[in-house]
């Protein structure tokens, strides 16, 4: 389970705002900071976060705006590893798939994919759950001969490739090329859903009269065989969990060079592989549904942010600035109150986590944990 910290954290910056100091004579922040998504601001969550006593305690020559920026963007990186971390305690969001190969042996040499003039490669799609990041690790390639040519990654929602990927053959056995492209069944920014294609176009080998080896006497409705070998097909069924691949190819007239086609066009074929292979990671990737949810993180971001900020008091070298009893009031919040039976920051803090991370689950049973996902290909014609 992980998270794209450059993306979240500018999200979170104003969840809650820092209020203005009442006398604006004496202290002024920049209106960015002021302003706050949800109506609430970090001084409602504990009156030792008031400008003038933070002033007072940060060290010397650190500018208060600097500071007041700095603990929300550190905070707000702690609240999101600190759930990560407690919900792996929990044996929640593990990796869920390590690096696998999909196709876990040679074809035959003497099974080869005449060149049509045809767009070729796998309908890739990944099961459509929130936070689920499937990573292609490596694309293989079995051909007959050297050559160099575009493998192109396409995505059903955009007429251009998302990547061109250079590759090379031998002709001798898996070819493969690291590539570690993230395919995500919902990306906020890009697409919503839809299916990846990657493949190439068979005309780029023609001039070099080099052919593509099948993946023999395979049937990719059915896939590994079970009874043949047992770790094929138990890796064969961690990777169809995750993923949905099926094999397609586009007859030529049908498609544009370097543009997606229309998947109606496309053509299924259940026993050619086009000399293709992938390495597969599938792991939860929460970038998404934090920025998404984030109003379901600020009490939860509050806490945090009182808590750093009562912790720099407490060892703040300018504590003799204030009075005893915000000094008293600073620690018995941090520590607790024997006598009053008082619930410390960190124990309120811990609440909350705990009650967030309830709260999310169940959302899918992978990453948050359900969602059914359709198992068959997008295609045109069988």
């Amino acid at each position: 389970m992980s998270f794209k910290s450059q993306l979240v954290v500018p999200a979170y910056s104003n969840v809650l705002g820092w209020r203005q100091h009442h006398d604006t004579s004496e202290i002024t922040i920049p209106t960015p900071l002021t302003v706050t998504e949800t109506g609430e601001y970090f001084q409602q969550k504990h009156p030792a976060l008031a400008l003038d006593i933070i002033q007072a305690l940060i060290p010397e020559n650190y500018d208060l705006d600097k500071y007041l920026t700095d603990v929300v963007t550190d905070s707000t990186n702690e609240i999101f590893n600190d759930l990560i971390q407690y919900r792996q305690l929990k044996e929640y969001g593990k990796t869920l798939l390590e690096q696998s190969t999909l196709l876990n042996k040679y074809g035959s040499l003497r099974d080869k994919i005449v060149n049509q003039s045809r767009f070729v490669g796998f309908q890739i799609r990944p099961k459509a759950m929130t936070g689920l990041k499937a990573v292609v690790n490596a694309i293989g390639l079995q051909f007959d001969g050297a050559t160099t040519f575009k493998v192109y990654l396409y995505h059903s929602s955009k007429k251009a490739p998302l990547k061109e990927i250079d590759v090379t053959t031998t002709g001798d056995g898996w070819d493969w090329t690291l590539t570690n492209e993230e395919l995500s069944a919902y990306n906020g920014a890009e697409y919503h859903g839809g299916i990846f294609i990657l493949g190439y176009y068979q005309d780029d080998l023609i001039a070099d009269g080099v052919s593509a080896i099948n993946y023999s006497n395979f049937d990719w409705n059915k896939g590994e065989c079970s009874s043949c070998n047992s770790n094929y097909y138990t890796l064969w069924r961690q990777i169809r969990k995750h993923f949905q691949v099926y094999p397609i190819y586009v007859p030529q007239g049908s498609y544009t060079v370097g543009e997606m086609f229309d998947l109606n066009d496309a053509f299924y074929t259940n026993d050619q592989s086009f000399g293709l292979n992938l390495k597969f990671t599938a792991e939860c990737d929460l970038t998404d549904f934090f920025i998404q949810n984030k109003f379901a993180f600020k009490n939860l971001l509050g806490l945090k942010v009182v808590h750093k900020v009562l912790n720099m008091m407490k060892f703040s070298q300018q504590i003799n600035y204030i009075e005893e009893n915000i000094k008293m009031m600073i620690i018995r919040d941090l520590e607790g109150d024997v006598d009053t039976k008082l619930m410390n920051i960190p124990t309120q803090y811990h609440k909350e986590l705990k009650s967030v991370s309830f709260n999310i689950s169940g959302i899918n049973k992978l990453c948050l944990g359900c969602e059914e996902d359709a198992t068959g290909p997008d295609y045109g014609v069988v």
